[in-house]
């Protein structure tokens, strides 16, 4: 009997490593591959990444309260 789930346990590994493959390869090329293809003819910049001289890239937030409360809603 362990020979036989030995057996099955390689197919299935096997199986699963392909089955991955595919489906990684299908969201890339029928989802992220499109979606950057029109963003990039529709001018969209989605990641700030100007090549502009900047003292830095951090961006100024609003402070929020000290207390508890404050701290327990973060969004």
């Amino acid at each position: 009997m362990r020979l036989v789930w030995d057996a099955w346990m390689a197919y299935v590994s096997r199986a699963a490593m392909y089955q991955s493959l595919a489906v990684l390869n299908v969201a890339y090329f029928v989802v992220l591959g499109p979606s950057a293809l029109a963003a990039r003819l529709l001018g969209a910049k989605l990641l700030d990444l100007d090549r502009g001289a900047r003292p830095t890239y951090w961006l100024e937030r609003p402070s929020v309260g000290m207390t508890l409360l404050d701290l327990r809603r973060q969004f």
